[in-house]
């Protein structure tokens, strides 16, 4: 579940040739700009990092949402995967990056506390 009060991580699948060279590498992080839509049976985020930000691999538009606190063990901060999805649009804006992702799965979202 995405929740909207929440920081958010994102993570993109590096540049390699076999599974231990090719991993998921960190971005940026930053925060929800505007609640999700709906648009033709995908749902569109809207995500401003911190900083200019720049993929590293120009192959894979793939993109992996992480947020703090939704790890697998319980009262947990670590960061734990909520979504899934690709890049739609990567814009600079003002030092910071705004990053439209489409996420094609069910998810739901929701409010910015535990449960």
């Amino acid at each position: 579940m995405i929740r909207l009060g929440k920081e958010i991580q994102l993570l993109e699948w590096g540049l390699g040739t076999s599974t231990v060279t090719q991993n998921w590498n960190i971005i940026g992080t930053g925060t929800l700009k505007a609640k999700p839509k709906n648009k033709m049976g995908a749902t569109l985020i809207t995500v401003e990092l911190d900083g200019v930000v720049e993929k590293k691999n120009a192959k894979d538009d793939s993109l992996k949402v992480m947020q703090r606190g939704e790890g697998m063990t319980p009262n947990s901060d670590k960061w734990g995967e909520v979504a899934m999805g690709r890049i739609k649009t990567m814009t600079p804006s003002g030092g910071k990056t705004i990053v439209e992702i489409e996420i094609k799965s069910a998810m739901k979202i929701g409010g910015g506390g535990p449960g």
